[in-house]
């Protein structure tokens, strides 16, 4: 018997995918089977790596071995150059670099789109699936953010630029197929695939969710391909596209897969609690039920080799699945001292790197942990991560307080941790199916705690076989209510036998902004607006909607008091995205547009109010000439990296406020803010003066006793009545809950 020669799939039948999940009006899983079936049957034997080329270009943000360093800005500007003219009509570099003008679409893919006649006939372009994801290989080898493995493939050929790379990526390729190759090289295939047929801000928000037409994602394809379900076990074990594409072509020989050594475990996602009891209801087949205590850090899964000789190989991935070694090299002398009594083979840890001070003695802040990796990290993102943020100059009409600050800057006190919480391999054998219970007593055999250095998830048992639900509930309201007064971020409830990623146990995220009213509200400003292109992609917006808002506190109140005929100044720091439902946003799109003047710059006299803005932030798009009060709630407070001022952290719009309801003037001042984000982060009890005043410096200086004791006494009996205030509030909460049905609707996060 002759063997069959494998035939190349040109990439416009793939596009041919692409293009059905365009024009559907919802999504059909049955579009992608009957589309697996023709390309088997006409392309069979599939050649090699052919799942993994399909993977990688459907969903083209999970592939993390490939960046470009190309967003529309910079490939807008590329595109005329490369497009090839006898495909693709002429189109020019203006209208390609206004592909985010309200009169677009928003989308750089659809622009081009956008040249193709209704009338023109389709055609097959002469690229292979594999001739593009070669030449994909080689423009990602242009950017130092890839994989080591592709700099290594392309390190003995001359390397070409990314203009060139790119003339030949897009050398005869149809109108069709340059458009969805546009949006695959800028990581984003959401904008083409799931826009909605109108651009109008009302219809759009109004008659149109994101449910219309949910989005394919990648277990849907696994399934789809690979119905034995193979591949989706490869891939929990092994979150790497092209790991679980090979596995299913070497037939799905591996029944239970493992863990393999650099390559990143799949993180499993949390259920939200909304209260306790709801919390509890969620494992209530569990007859163990563990809190650990949530840190506010980064998430860091570490995988370690041991060799004969020499130090032990590390690998750090982030929580994207991001090889993120050299970015947190600072921490690899800590790895090794907490494993300084191991000797079993290959593991990997799931741990928090978060930021300690050696002044306190206690985990600080989250927002430290951007300085000390920007001071201490090596490689392409050593000296900060946000070089490429978009800067321009403050728009400053009267003087303010500096928005520049040694905020970010590090003293010597503090430095980089790691909280260890699990362990997901050692040596040859996989932790994965084992239950939390074995897992966490392995991982504190293994882990040498360090002080201050390698430290273990605190815990407290919340029921057990002597504990009943009842009981359960109260020590569950005293452990969290501990935790809140202390300023840490949540707790995780676990199972003491679910394995990892159980979907029947899952562990249970409980952060006091989870709770309907009960994150940090406050009452600031919108000054102005902008369409911001990631939120917009979630909610399916063009550049007509405006998605992102200006937040701005207020700044002169006591010279205002003083002067009526001065013009209030606010300082914008910060924006929000979220909050407002669908409804709400297109309403209060209405209300900015009534008063918005356009422009990034608008002159001082069309505004009743003066402003300085972040120099940061993106400029804005419109302007309004009067404040619009809002209510805000996050998830505590944080600080931006170059600002010395706390702002909150997941910032929502809950509510915004109409002139005749409240007037702007209401907002908090800049000082207000402060001194609530200080009382919200701990700061006022901790980094409380050691001493007040002279006479108080003088008697420590002379080893006289001073009020310490007192002081002490006073910030412990604060932080008791802090801890029975919430007990009693989340108390309440449950008490609320009880009359609800039993099983509820459970909302999943990352």
């Amino acid at each position: 018997m002759i063997n069959e020669q494998p035939k190349h799939i040109p990439f416009s039948f793939f596009v041919s995918l692409l293009r059905e999940i365009t024009d559907i009006p919802a999504h059909n899983t049955s579009i992608l089977g009957r589309w697996v079936e023709a390309l088997k049957k006409n392309y069979s034997p599939l050649p090699r790596d052919t799942t993994a080329h399909v993977l990688r270009l459907l969903f083209p943000e999970e592939d993390s071995h490939r960046k470009y360093d190309l967003q529309e800005s910079r490939l807008s500007q590329l595109l005329p150059e490369c497009l090839d003219n006898s495909t693709v009509p002429h189109i020019s570099a203006a209208r390609l670099k206004q592909w985010g003008m309200q009169q677009n679409s928003g989308c750089l893919g659809q622009e081009i789109l956008a040249l193709q006649s209704s009338d023109s006939e389709l055609f097959i372009g002469p690229k292979s699936l594999q001739e593009i994801n070669v030449l994909l290989d080689e423009l990602a080898s242009t950017s130092v953010f890839s994989d080591k493995a592709l700099h290594a493939a392309h390190s003995l050929s001359p390397q070409r630029s990314k203009s060139a790379i790119l003339r030949s990526l897009y050398e005869s390729l149809p109108v069709l197929d340059a458009a969805y190759l546009t949006q695959i090289i800028l990581k984003d295939l959401r904008p083409i695939l799931y826009a909605p047929p109108v651009t109008s801000t009302s219809r759009v928000l109004l008659d149109y969710n994101t449910n219309s037409k949910p989005m394919l994602t990648k277990e849907d394809f696994m399934r789809t391909w690979d119905p034995s379900g193979s591949m989706l076990k490869m891939y929990r074990a092994r979150a790497n596209m092209t790991e679980a594409a090979l596995g299913f072509e070497a037939g799905g020989a591996i029944s239970h897969p493992r863990p393999r050594w650099g390559i990143p475990v799949e993180i499993p996602k949390s259920a939200k609690g909304r209260s306790p009891r709801h919390a509890l209801n969620v494992l209530r087949r569990s007859s163990t039920i563990w809190a650990e205590t949530k840190y506010d850090g980064e998430r860091a899964q570490i995988h370690v080799r041991l060799r004969d000789e020499g130090d032990p190989q590390i690998t750090i991935f982030s929580k994207s699945k991001r090889d993120s070694t050299l970015d947190r090299i600072a921490v690899h002398p800590i790895i090794k001292e907490a494993l300084a009594g191991y000797s079993m083979g290959d593991i990997i840890l799931d741990t928090e790197m978060v930021a300690y001070s050696d002044v306190r003695h206690t985990i600080e802040e989250f927002w430290h942990i951007r300085g000390l990796i920007a001071r201490t990290a090596k490689g392409a993102r050593a000296g900060g991560y946000r070089r490429g943020e978009t800067q321009h100059d403050s728009h400053t009409q009267e003087s303010c307080p500096s928005l520049h600050s040694n905020a970010s800057s590090i003293t010597s006190t503090l430095h980089l941790a790691l909280v260890f919480f699990d362990v997901l391999q050692v040596g040859a054998a996989s932790m994965l199916n084992a239950p939390y219970h074995m897992r966490r007593s392995l991982l504190e055999s293994i882990i040498t705690p360090v002080p201050g250095r390698s430290i273990l998830a605190e815990r407290a048992v919340i029921i057990d076989g002597n504990v009943q639900e009842l009981e359960g509930q109260k020590r569950l309201r005293e452990v969290w209510a501990q935790r809140i007064t202390d300023c840490e971020e949540g707790l995780v409830l676990k199972a003491g036998e679910s394995t990892y990623g159980d979907w029947k146990l899952p562990w249970v995220k409980l952060k006091k902004d989870y709770i309907p009213g009960y994150g940090d509200t406050i009452d600031l400003v919108v000054i102005a607006a902008a369409w911001e292109k990631d939120r917009a992609r979630d909610l399916r917006v063009s550049p007509s909607t405006l998605t992102t808002f200006y937040i701005a506190a207020l700044t002169n109140s006591s010279q205002m008091k003083s002067d009526p005929s001065r013009k209030p100044h606010f300082v914008a720091y910060f924006t929000a995205s979220y909050g407002l439902s669908r409804e709400q946003l297109e309403e209060f799109n209405f209300w900015i547009r009534a008063d918005a003047i356009d422009g990034p710059e608008p002159h001082i006299s069309e505004l009743s109010y003066t402003y300085a803005m972040f120099q940061t932030l993106p400029k804005p798009s419109v302007f309004v000439r009067n404040p619009i009060l809002v209510e805000l709630c996050g998830a505590g407070f944080t600080k931006a990296l170059q600002s010395k001022y706390y702002e909150l952290r997941f910032p929502r719009i809950t509510k915004p406020f109409r002139p005749s309801e409240r007037s702007y003037t209401e907002c908090l001042t800049l000082r207000e803010l402060q001194t609530i984000a200080l009382e919200a982060v701990g700061r006022q009890t901790r980094d409380a003066a050691k001493y007040k005043d002279l006479d108080d410096w003088g008697r420590g200086l002379w080893g006289k006793p001073g009020d310490d004791t007192a002081e002490e006494q006073k910030r412990e009996l604060k932080r008791r009545r802090s801890m029975a205030c919430w007990e009693e509030k989340l108390e309440i909460i449950d008490s609320e809950r009880s009359g609800k049905r039993r099983k509820e609707n459970l909302e999943m996060s990352p």
